[in-house]
């Protein structure tokens, strides 16, 4: 079964195929990189691509210290009133 090929995608390098599938494309961008990876069997770049680009959403602890701190202040300060 012949696979529709983007020639916008075709003149691509695969470093620049790499960079815009790990940018996490949509709709027709993704499916025309899909098939250019599959094409030049890029899977395994790919994916490690993709997993260097996810950022880590967690915080440090020292971030929810300095948050508990100030709701501590909080309190100190505020909760007089509500008691």
């Amino acid at each position: 079964m012949a696979v529709l090929r983007s020639r916008k995608f075709q003149q691509h390098s695969d470093e620049e195929i790499l960079t815009r599938y790990a940018n996490s494309p949509t709709g027709e961008e993704l499916y025309f990189l899909l098939v250019e990876i599959e094409e030049r069997n890029l899977r395994d770049r790919a994916d490690i691509a993709v997993a260097e680009n996810r950022k880590r959403s967690r915080h440090s602890i020292l971030y929810y210290l300095f948050y508990a701190l100030m709701f501590g202040f909080f309190l100190l300060r505020f909760g007089g009133d509500f008691i």
